[in-house]
């Protein structure tokens, strides 16, 4: 409530706190418990704060510490966004290193689970031929997928990518993309 300022004040600090007796409290929850995904958002949500810091505060950026919280969220816990925040972290994201491997490792594991940025990221990258092998039909798959659950104005660059990617797209190409989301979609239900 208070990351995101609903009935309350949004308070960063409040919330840090919050996440931070969360992480610490329940760090040995076993990943299919109960509690399993409000440990794993608060890794997540620490995570976030690392990146940027907290203004006004003594929570400064630390990329490292961000990247080992996004990582037991993503490997203990299998927690898709700490999955897509690893691979924009890898991708050279917030000054990272760049390994555009290990990027694609988080994205084909977070994209499947729903998350609609990675699905739109590991998209516009196969699309491309952006430092993986070029496949646009699953590509453009990933793009539509992704650009379906777009919840705001965040999310424009999924619908540009998309945009751009239909575009350029040939009609086979487009053909191919609605069968593998068909077969996507039956694998959902």
């Amino acid at each position: 409530m208070y990351a995101e300022g609903d009935g309350v004040k949004r308070d960063d600090m409040q919330a840090f706190q919050y996440f931070s007796r969360i992480a610490s409290e329940h760090a040995e929850a076993a990943p299919w418990s109960q509690q399993a995904r409000f440990v794993s958002n608060a890794y997540v949500s620490l995570g976030s704060y690392y990146l940027t810091g907290i203004p006004n505060t003594n929570v400064q950026a630390d990329q490292e510490r961000a990247r080992r919280l996004f990582f037991h969220a993503a490997s203990y816990f299998g927690d898709a966004d700490a999955q897509y925040q690893l691979a924009r972290m890898s991708l050279g994201a917030e000054g990272a290193p760049k390994d555009v491997r290990q990027a694609v490792r988080w994205l084909n594991l977070a994209a499947p689970k729903g998350q609609h940025q990675a699905q739109a990221l590991l998209g516009r990258m196969l699309f491309r031929g952006e430092g993986i092998p070029r496949d646009r039909s699953r590509g453009l798959m990933w793009l539509t997928v992704g650009r379906d659950a777009a919840a705001g104005p965040e999310d424009s660059w999924i619908v540009q990518a998309y945009d751009d990617a239909y575009a350029r797209a040939s009609e086979a190409e487009r053909m191919q993309a609605d069968g593998l989301i068909q077969d996507w979609m039956k694998q959902q239900r």
